[in-house]
């Protein structure tokens, strides 16, 4: 299953040089999925290698990366939601309440995985399927990606209402769901990383279908 890992790390490096196939295009969303792509891209492929590496002495600080920007990155989310139903011409995105809540949601995001998630990190080895690999210690799940992914959902239905674009939502129901259903069991982390795949070509797909309007959000 390690060479499963591996192969979905070379998906994630395709899809982060696809995204430089429009050299123009360097808004705040796009540069966001390149990020997220660069710490799945990142996380595979460490998590790809523990079978022959999980004995070497810089393994297990090769591993704390992951959870800095799984940590870093994905509370913006509610951001990239934010900017999509602006380019979608939705009035209420434009709401100062909804904006202040989205940056105040996305710092404490943060903050609160940075502390749980990297600060108090403690590894512990497991053999999951076959893969030797290095995981978090504590039972404690990323609050702040859950939530995230809840507030994007109505935001993605607003879009899809307003324009007739269901990928959005449908590429976070289905990362929510297979995680809900998935997340508690050993082998969880392999169908969370195919979750992902799917989950950010439709952020990608979103983000170039409301760019063609000429409207690349804020």
């Amino acid at each position: 299953m390690n060479y499963l890992l591996l192969l979905f790390a070379l998906i994630d490096l395709a899809l982060l040089v696809w995204t430089f196939s429009n050299r123009e295009d360097a808004s705040p969303r796009v540069w966001l999925i390149r990020l997220m792509l660069v710490g799945m891209f990142y996380d595979n492929t460490v998590q790809g290698i523990g079978n022959w590496f999980i004995d070497a002495a810089w393994y297990p600080a090769a591993n704390v990366p992951r959870f800095f920007l799984h940590a870093a990155i994905l509370p913006f989310l509610t951001l990239f939601g934010l900017s999509v139903m602006r380019s979608a011409g939705i009035k209420v995105a434009s709401n100062t309440l909804l904006l202040g809540f989205c940056w105040v949601f996305t710092v404490c995001g943060i903050a609160w995985g940075l502390y749980h998630e990297v600060i108090m990190l403690e590894l512990e080895t497991r053999e999951v399927m076959g893969v030797m690999k290095m995981s978090s210690a504590s039972g404690l799940p990323p609050i702040p990606t859950i939530l995230a992914n809840i507030i994007i959902l109505p935001m993605a239905i607003a879009v899809w209402r307003r324009e007739g674009w269901p990928w959005f939502f449908l590429g976070a129901l289905f990362i929510f769901l297979l995680n809900g259903a998935t997340g508690a069991q050993p082998w969880g982390f392999l169908v969370g990383n195919f979750a992902e795949v799917v989950f950010t070509i439709a952020l990608l797909l979103t983000h170039w279908h409301f760019s063609r309007s000429g409207t690349q959000g804020q």
